[in-house]
């Protein structure tokens, strides 16, 4: 078979900065994980949320508006205050601060398992076919190689977090039929927006250095389900189990009710006992360190705070005309009421030992350039 003679050959395509080249990495990840029949499923179930938050929002644009179309809809609005459904301008802030919290609160869960399908093999997969010495044999730093496997995790979370905020912020707007709404609403969606990114780097970053610790996809699986799955269902075991041990507490030190003629009758004075313990235990809530077990329930504190969850609820019960039944709401439906700052200080430990366990494990090979 001849040899043909190769010389020389001048290049004539378009050269990119350094600073872009982690995008290549980053497209062919996407290519590849569009491939993936199962992810495609969990993207579209991923979307129902945003749609309801379209309609949510659009909704209450329109209640705002005393449009006749929503007048079949206000009775399906029973759960929410009187006085909130009202006066819809006054509590627009709020509704829409809600609406974002519940919408967030669900697509965490589908993030997670987003993180689930697409990450563990994208640098064990690398590890096991020995393909990190041809990555840095061109041009490439760790760096551009972190940022282009993180960019694939990011891109789908995205997909169901940030972007359906700001579609479902358009749409928003498009019904209230009002500009001056975009310039009171936006910080929701900056703070929308912000927390999405919060999960992308944080869950993506972990999930990386899950996938530099083992060649096999399983045992990373294994690592991210335990660390998100088990970590929760450990921190409800110490929460359940708090609370057991407050209800005893307040069991032995609380007064004995002795009925006596003209007394309450013993049913009256159990929901006594209830309403008083619910005050008791809302404020044992506010220095509880068992959710931060979690790390999903870190992610939800920090959102919390960003799109002020919890302030909309203390100006909600303020409505309630009982002391017991805003501390039930409170709890029921607030929280947590930890500092948000342990959970900020947790997560960025997190991303520093993630970030340094990568740098460890793909030291060698960056040396071998």
């Amino acid at each position: 078979m001849p040899i043909a003679e190769q010389g020389y050959q001048h290049w004539s395509g378009r050269l990119s900065g350094h600073a872009w080249r982690w995008l290549a990495i980053t497209h062919r990840g996407v290519q590849i994980q569009f491939r993936n029949r199962f992810l495609r499923y969990v993207l579209f179930a991923a979307w129902t949320p945003a749609f309801l938050l379209v309609c949510m929002l659009s909704i209450w644009g329109l209640l705002e508006q005393k449009s006749k179309w929503v007048s079949t809809v206000v009775q399906f609005l029973r759960f929410i205050n009187p006085h909130v459904i009202a006066q819809p301008r006054y509590y627009r802030l709020d509704v829409w601060r809600l609406c974002y919290g519940y919408f967030m609160h669900v697509e965490l869960f589908f993030s997670m398992l987003i993180v689930l399908i697409v990450g563990p093999g994208l640098i064990s997969q690398d590890l096991r076919v020995n393909a990190l010495p041809l990555y840095f044999s061109r041009p490439l730093r760790r760096i551009d190689y972190f940022l282009g496997k993180l960019g694939v995790i990011s891109f789908f979370i995205g997909m169901v977090t940030i972007l359906p905020a700001v579609i479902a912020y358009v749409f928003g707007l498009l019904f209230s039929l009002n500009w001056h709404v975009a310039v009171v609403t936006f910080p929701i969606l900056l703070a929308a927006v912000t927390y999405g990114i919060i999960i992308c780097i944080s869950a993506g970053t972990l999930m990386l250095a899950f996938s530099s610790l083992s060649r096999n996809l399983r045992y990373v699986a294994l690592f991210w389900l335990g660390f998100w799955f088990v970590s929760g269902v450990v921190s409800d075991v110490l929460i359940s189990g708090h609370n057991q041990q407050l209800r005893s507490q307040y069991y032995h030190s609380a007064p004995v009710l002795q009925p006596s003629t003209g007394a309450p009758s013993g049913r009256l004075l159990s929901r006594q006992y209830w309403r008083q313990f619910h005050s008791y235990q809302f404020e044992a809530q506010l220095h509880d360190w068992r959710p931060l077990v979690s790390y999903t329930g870190n992610l939800n504190r920090l959102g919390n705070k960003l799109l002020g969850i919890n302030d909309v609820w203390l100006k909600l019960a303020k409505l309630e005309p009982n002391r017991w039944r805003r501390s039930f709401l409170l709890m029921r439906f607030g929280g947590p009421w930890y500092p948000w700052y342990w959970s900020l200080a947790l997560l960025t430990g997190l991303f520093l030992g993630s970030a340094g366990l990568l740098k460890w494990s793909i030291r060698s090979f960056d040396r071998m350039k």
